[in-house]
Protein backbone atom coordinates (compact mmCIF):
# COMPACT_ATOMS: atom_id res chain seq x y z
CA UNK A 1 0.00 0.00 0.00
CA UNK A 2 0.91 3.54 -0.59
CA UNK A 3 0.27 6.89 0.60
CA UNK A 4 -2.16 9.03 -0.96
CA UNK A 5 -0.22 11.33 -2.81
CA UNK A 6 -2.04 14.19 -4.75
CA UNK A 7 1.24 13.89 -7.08
CA UNK A 8 0.44 10.10 -8.11
CA UNK A 9 -3.25 9.26 -9.01
CA UNK A 10 -2.54 5.61 -9.94
CA UNK A 11 -0.94 5.06 -6.68
CA UNK A 12 -3.83 6.67 -4.99
CA UNK A 13 -6.56 5.28 -7.42
CA UNK A 14 -5.04 2.03 -6.01
CA UNK A 15 -5.34 2.63 -2.35
CA UNK A 16 -8.80 3.78 -3.09
CA UNK A 17 -9.67 0.78 -4.47
CA UNK A 18 -8.31 -1.44 -1.50
CA UNK A 19 -10.47 0.19 0.93
CA UNK A 20 -13.73 -0.94 1.94
CA UNK A 21 -16.80 0.77 3.38
CA UNK A 22 -20.17 -0.67 4.17
CA UNK A 23 -22.25 2.62 3.30
CA UNK A 24 -25.68 0.64 4.46
CA UNK A 25 -24.59 -1.18 8.38
CA UNK A 26 -24.84 0.58 11.36
CA UNK A 27 -21.01 1.46 12.31
CA UNK A 28 -20.62 5.34 10.96
CA UNK A 29 -18.77 6.34 7.84
CA UNK A 30 -16.72 8.88 9.94
CA UNK A 31 -15.81 5.16 12.29
CA UNK A 32 -14.83 3.15 9.48
CA UNK A 33 -12.83 6.17 7.71
CA UNK A 34 -11.19 6.36 10.90
CA UNK A 35 -10.19 2.46 11.57
CA UNK A 36 -9.20 2.98 7.55
CA UNK A 37 -6.77 5.57 8.75
CA UNK A 38 -5.54 3.82 11.87
CA UNK A 39 -4.91 0.79 10.01
CA UNK A 40 -2.14 2.83 7.62
CA UNK A 41 -0.62 4.33 10.44
CA UNK A 42 -0.32 0.74 12.32
CA UNK A 43 1.06 -0.66 9.62
CA UNK A 44 3.55 2.04 8.76
CA UNK A 45 2.43 3.49 5.37
CA UNK A 46 2.67 6.90 7.33
CA UNK A 47 5.55 7.41 9.96
CA UNK A 48 5.45 9.94 12.73
CA UNK A 49 5.19 13.53 11.28
CA UNK A 50 4.04 12.46 8.32
CA UNK A 51 1.05 14.50 7.11
CA UNK A 52 -2.07 12.65 6.58
CA UNK A 53 -4.88 13.68 3.94
CA UNK A 54 -6.80 16.85 4.17
CA UNK A 55 -9.95 16.92 4.50
CA UNK A 56 -10.74 17.86 1.27
CA UNK A 57 -8.55 14.86 -0.46
CA UNK A 58 -11.07 12.31 1.94
CA UNK A 59 -14.12 13.96 0.78
CA UNK A 60 -13.19 13.41 -2.49
CA UNK A 61 -11.57 10.45 -2.96
CA UNK A 62 -13.83 8.27 -0.73
CA UNK A 63 -16.82 10.05 -1.84
CA UNK A 64 -17.66 11.67 1.66
CA UNK A 65 -18.81 14.35 3.05
CA UNK A 66 -16.61 17.32 4.39
CA UNK A 67 -17.99 16.35 7.82
CA UNK A 68 -17.19 13.00 7.68
CA UNK A 69 -13.49 13.41 7.14
CA UNK A 70 -13.35 16.49 9.53
CA UNK A 71 -14.68 14.29 11.98
CA UNK A 72 -12.73 10.92 11.15
CA UNK A 73 -9.59 13.39 11.26
CA UNK A 74 -10.47 14.83 15.02
CA UNK A 75 -11.64 11.72 16.33
CA UNK A 76 -7.97 10.25 15.00
CA UNK A 77 -6.62 13.73 16.34
CA UNK A 78 -8.96 12.81 20.13
CA UNK A 79 -7.32 9.58 20.43
CA UNK A 80 -3.79 10.86 20.50
CA UNK A 81 -2.62 8.73 16.91
CA UNK A 82 -2.57 12.48 15.19
CA UNK A 83 -1.83 15.92 16.02
CA UNK A 84 -3.15 18.96 14.21
CA UNK A 85 -1.07 22.84 13.03
CA UNK A 86 -3.47 25.29 12.53
CA UNK A 87 -3.34 26.25 8.53
CA UNK A 88 -0.69 22.84 7.99
CA UNK A 89 -3.02 19.86 8.22
CA UNK A 90 -3.23 16.72 10.48
CA UNK A 91 0.26 14.27 10.94
CA UNK A 92 0.71 11.15 12.51
CA UNK A 93 2.14 11.55 15.95
CA UNK A 94 4.51 9.27 18.17
CA UNK A 95 3.74 6.21 18.97
CA UNK A 96 2.89 5.68 22.65
CA UNK A 97 5.43 4.51 25.06
CA UNK A 98 4.83 0.73 25.93
CA UNK A 99 5.64 -0.96 29.29
CA UNK A 100 6.21 -4.81 29.75
CA UNK A 101 5.16 -6.56 33.06
CA UNK A 102 7.00 -9.36 33.69
CA UNK A 103 4.09 -11.29 35.10
CA UNK A 104 1.22 -13.61 34.78
CA UNK A 105 -1.48 -11.13 33.70
CA UNK A 106 -5.41 -11.44 34.85
CA UNK A 107 -7.89 -8.88 33.29
CA UNK A 108 -10.91 -8.37 35.12
CA UNK A 109 -13.48 -5.67 34.91
CA UNK A 110 -15.41 -4.82 37.83
CA UNK A 111 -18.98 -3.64 37.52
CA UNK A 112 -20.60 -1.43 40.06
CA UNK A 113 -23.52 -3.03 41.54
CA UNK A 114 -22.61 -6.85 39.47
CA UNK A 115 -25.39 -9.19 40.73
CA UNK A 116 -25.99 -10.67 37.59
CA UNK A 117 -24.04 -13.08 35.10
CA UNK A 118 -23.10 -10.93 31.90
CA UNK A 119 -25.16 -10.77 28.98
CA UNK A 120 -24.31 -10.22 25.62
CA UNK A 121 -26.05 -8.14 22.62
CA UNK A 122 -25.26 -8.72 19.26
CA UNK A 123 -24.86 -5.87 16.91
CA UNK A 124 -23.50 -7.29 13.65
CA UNK A 125 -21.99 -10.61 12.60
CA UNK A 126 -20.61 -11.07 9.27
CA UNK A 127 -17.84 -12.76 7.30
CA UNK A 128 -15.69 -10.12 5.15
CA UNK A 129 -12.60 -9.68 3.35
CA UNK A 130 -9.31 -9.28 5.69
CA UNK A 131 -7.87 -5.65 5.54
CA UNK A 132 -3.83 -5.60 5.13
CA UNK A 133 -4.03 -4.56 8.84
CA UNK A 134 -6.48 -7.41 10.21
CA UNK A 135 -4.52 -9.81 7.91
CA UNK A 136 -1.35 -9.01 9.23
CA UNK A 137 -2.34 -9.45 12.82
CA UNK A 138 -4.35 -12.35 12.25
CA UNK A 139 -1.28 -13.81 10.22
CA UNK A 140 -3.39 -14.78 6.92
CA UNK A 141 -3.61 -12.73 3.85
CA UNK A 142 -4.61 -9.56 2.95
CA UNK A 143 -8.66 -10.63 1.17
CA UNK A 144 -8.96 -13.85 3.15
CA UNK A 145 -12.76 -14.25 4.98
CA UNK A 146 -12.78 -13.08 8.14
CA UNK A 147 -15.84 -13.58 10.50
CA UNK A 148 -16.35 -10.01 12.25
CA UNK A 149 -18.48 -9.95 15.22
CA UNK A 150 -19.02 -6.74 17.34
CA UNK A 151 -21.45 -7.32 20.79
CA UNK A 152 -22.09 -5.11 23.60
CA UNK A 153 -21.79 -6.55 27.23
CA UNK A 154 -23.93 -5.78 29.75
CA UNK A 155 -23.90 -6.46 33.64
CA UNK A 156 -27.11 -5.79 35.17
CA UNK A 157 -28.38 -4.14 32.02
CA UNK A 158 -25.90 -1.59 31.98
CA UNK A 159 -23.31 -1.60 28.91
CA UNK A 160 -19.75 -2.11 30.12
CA UNK A 161 -17.90 -3.42 27.13
CA UNK A 162 -18.08 -2.60 23.02
CA UNK A 163 -16.39 -6.06 21.54
CA UNK A 164 -15.42 -6.37 18.24
CA UNK A 165 -13.59 -9.72 17.16
CA UNK A 166 -11.83 -11.23 14.13
CA UNK A 167 -11.53 -14.57 13.58
CA UNK A 168 -10.33 -16.16 10.08
CA UNK A 169 -13.04 -18.10 8.03
CA UNK A 170 -10.61 -21.11 7.45
CA UNK A 171 -10.34 -21.99 11.17
CA UNK A 172 -13.84 -21.67 11.94
CA UNK A 173 -15.67 -22.20 8.93
CA UNK A 174 -19.67 -22.02 9.66
CA UNK A 175 -18.95 -20.16 13.27
CA UNK A 176 -21.63 -17.38 12.29
CA UNK A 177 -24.43 -20.29 11.76
CA UNK A 178 -22.99 -21.78 15.34
CA UNK A 179 -22.73 -18.70 17.17
CA UNK A 180 -24.74 -18.42 20.61
CA UNK A 181 -25.04 -14.47 21.49
CA UNK A 182 -24.78 -14.67 25.12
CA UNK A 183 -22.46 -17.94 25.05
CA UNK A 184 -18.36 -18.06 25.53
CA UNK A 185 -16.92 -17.86 21.96
CA UNK A 186 -14.17 -19.77 22.83
CA UNK A 187 -16.43 -22.46 24.45
CA UNK A 188 -18.45 -22.03 20.96
CA UNK A 189 -15.13 -22.99 19.28
CA UNK A 190 -13.87 -25.42 21.43
CA UNK A 191 -17.18 -27.38 21.21
CA UNK A 192 -17.62 -26.99 17.42
CA UNK A 193 -14.06 -27.29 16.14
CA UNK A 194 -12.26 -28.92 19.07
CA UNK A 195 -10.06 -25.95 19.04
CA UNK A 196 -8.59 -24.72 21.94
CA UNK A 197 -6.82 -20.95 23.37
CA UNK A 198 -3.57 -21.97 24.55
CA UNK A 199 -1.92 -18.53 24.94
CA UNK A 200 -2.00 -14.59 23.97
CA UNK A 201 -1.24 -11.05 24.49
CA UNK A 202 -3.10 -7.92 25.74
CA UNK A 203 -2.14 -3.88 24.93
CA UNK A 204 -4.16 -1.52 27.08
CA UNK A 205 -4.32 2.29 26.49
CA UNK A 206 -6.82 4.73 28.06
CA UNK A 207 -8.50 7.13 26.05
CA UNK A 208 -11.48 8.79 25.37
CA UNK A 209 -14.81 7.36 23.52
CA UNK A 210 -15.83 8.80 20.38
CA UNK A 211 -19.43 9.93 19.21
CA UNK A 212 -20.12 5.68 17.90
CA UNK A 213 -18.82 3.79 21.24
CA UNK A 214 -20.38 6.82 23.46
CA UNK A 215 -23.74 5.68 22.17
CA UNK A 216 -22.83 1.76 21.93
CA UNK A 217 -22.09 2.23 25.46
CA UNK A 218 -24.45 4.99 26.91
CA UNK A 219 -21.73 7.31 28.15
CA UNK A 220 -21.16 11.07 26.61
CA UNK A 221 -18.71 11.46 23.70
CA UNK A 222 -15.63 12.18 25.03
CA UNK A 223 -15.74 9.85 28.32
CA UNK A 224 -12.67 8.10 29.56
CA UNK A 225 -12.34 4.67 27.80
CA UNK A 226 -10.07 1.60 28.29
CA UNK A 227 -8.93 0.40 25.18
CA UNK A 228 -7.96 -3.35 24.77
CA UNK A 229 -6.61 -5.41 21.82
CA UNK A 230 -6.13 -8.49 22.30
CA UNK A 231 -4.63 -11.67 20.10
CA UNK A 232 -5.53 -15.33 21.40
CA UNK A 233 -3.54 -18.22 19.90
CA UNK A 234 -4.33 -21.62 19.89
CA UNK A 235 -2.46 -24.69 21.11
CA UNK A 236 -0.84 -25.24 18.49
CA UNK A 237 0.26 -21.68 17.97
CA UNK A 238 -1.97 -20.33 15.34
CA UNK A 239 -3.70 -17.16 15.54
CA UNK A 240 -7.37 -17.41 16.34
CA UNK A 241 -8.61 -14.26 16.95
CA UNK A 242 -8.15 -10.56 17.24
CA UNK A 243 -10.59 -8.91 19.92
CA UNK A 244 -10.73 -5.08 20.36
CA UNK A 245 -12.58 -4.04 23.44
CA UNK A 246 -13.58 -0.77 24.74
CA UNK A 247 -14.57 -0.75 28.10
CA UNK A 248 -16.45 2.30 30.16
CA UNK A 249 -14.13 3.90 32.37
CA UNK A 250 -16.58 4.80 35.02
CA UNK A 251 -17.80 1.08 36.13
CA UNK A 252 -14.67 -0.79 35.84
CA UNK A 253 -11.67 -1.28 37.18
CA UNK A 254 -7.92 -3.07 35.62
CA UNK A 255 -6.06 -5.35 37.91
CA UNK A 256 -2.91 -6.99 37.64
CA UNK A 257 -1.93 -10.02 39.67
CA UNK A 258 1.45 -10.78 39.94
CA UNK A 259 2.40 -14.57 40.74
Amino acid sequence: MTKLSSNDLTEKEKLIRSAKFNRNGIIPMYYQLKELISDWIADGEYKPHDQLPSENELRTSFSVSRNTAQKALKTLVDKGVAYRIQGKGTFVADPQIAYSITATLSFSSEIIGLRKEPRNILNFSKATGASSHIARLLEIEEGDQVCTIQRIRLVDDIPAALMTSYLPVDLVPRLLDTLVVDKSLFQTIKREYGIEVGSGFETLQVGHADEYEAKQLGIREGDAVFMLERISKTTEGIVLELAKTVLRGDISKIYVELT
